[in-house]
């Protein structure tokens, strides 16, 4: 038996590039991804919540041992059902980090260029990674300083901090939060980068700003007179701010994109300089035409033979004479160079 012969087929599977980008959709889709997508993050956090709630006594022990020792009260019947929930939520939502960044970046991935899956679940681990380093951070070091000041430094003897677990709580949380979003600026840079590029040389600029704005975030985060415990602060954010600089350069370093701007005046430029080198033919009115029999349209009439002379008595009123249309003669007799400028239909031949 023969052996068919293989031919070869065109068709290949196509490459990242070759994929078409995603099509505008309609706000009501939209909508329904965005209700899909947290459905998504409401299913993780509550299984984080629910796993924070097997594990709630050893959780509120780590959660209380910044406090060195101090004392909480609450002081409604549902004020440590409230507590435990605060905390079991706030395990959920730390855990689901992961899945909330994945979540988001789908949703905003058109805005992105050149965006795969891979890069997206790369981002998401990497997030969730520097957001546990910034909570720890803030655990160990900025923490234990912050409220050993708050609880300590405007006690008397008639004056002592009674304090509601539930305002620790929110104070804890929010502390540990900043902590993670501290850590996530060479991140939310490089995201920044992905929608609109950034130049590391602009990025520069703002650095003076910068070191402002991490003084004032370091004085809320902890409001110590002591400047060490200031730049404990103040220092990872001007870190960070400079290694999201050296990754943006390190992202950018291999793309050479030409300026689409720039192409485009250069285009201008030469058909500018093209019309100007073309000569306009002047446009030199014809004489009318003789219209020719044959193409007399059939649905004009002849012109009627003229009437007998009228007697002197009765006086004639002149009439005026209709002129004929004619668009294929009076066509014939405009230059190929005019007729994008006449309308030839409906003129009047006189």
């Amino acid at each position: 038996m023969k052996k068919r012969a293989k031919t070869p087929t065109a068709t290949r599977r196509p490459a990242k590039a070759d994929i078409a980008p995603r099509e505008k959709l309609p706000l009501v889709e939209h909508l329904k991804e965005l209700r899909r997508r947290l459905f998504y993050v409401a299913a993780c956090v509550t299984v984080g919540a629910a796993v924070a709630y097997g594990l709630e006594r050893k959780l509120i022990d780590v959660l209380l041992r910044p406090s060195h020792g101090q004392d909480f009260i609450y002081t409604s019947p549902m004020g440590g059902m409230n507590f435990l929930f605060s905390v079991c939520l706030d395990i959920g939502l730390v855990l689901a980090t992961p899945v909330i960044i994945y979540q988001l970046l789908a949703f905003v991935q058109p805005l992105m260029h050149n965006t795969s899956r891979r890069f997206l679940l790369f981002a998401s681990a990497s997030t969730g990674i520097v957001a546990v380093l910034g909570v720890l951070f803030g655990y160990f070091i900025g923490l234990p300083q912050a409220l050993h000041f708050l609880l300590h430094q405007f006690v008397t003897v008639q004056v002592k901090p009674l304090i509601t677990i539930q305002s620790y709580m929110q104070f804890v949380a929010l502390y540990l939060f900043g902590s993670a979003l501290m850590f996530q600026l060479p991140l939310i840079l490089l995201f920044i980068n992905r929608i609109k590029p950034l130049k590391p040389s602009s990025l520069f600029k703002y650095e003076r700003h910068l070191i402002v704005a991490a003084f004032i975030i370091a004085f809320i985060m902890n409001p110590t007179p002591n400047i060490v415990d200031q730049l404990l602060v103040v220092l990872p954010i001007i870190v960070t701010y400079q290694l999201g600089i050296l990754l943006l350069w390190l992202v950018n370093r291999g793309k050479h994109d030409p300026d689409i701007l720039a192409q485009l005046r250069e285009q201008d430029r030469q058909r500018q300089a093209e019309r100007a080198g073309r000569t306009l033919v002047p446009f030199i009115a014809a004489e009318p035409l003789e219209p020719d029999p044959e193409e007399r349209p059939a649905d004009i009439p002849e012109e009627p033979e003229a009437a007998p002379a009228p007697t002197a008595a009765v006086k004639p009123v002149p009439q005026p004479i209709q002129p004929a249309v004619y668009p294929r003669t009076y066509a014939a007799a405009i230059t190929p160079s005019r007729r994008n400028y006449l309308p030839l239909r409906g003129q009047v031949i006189q």
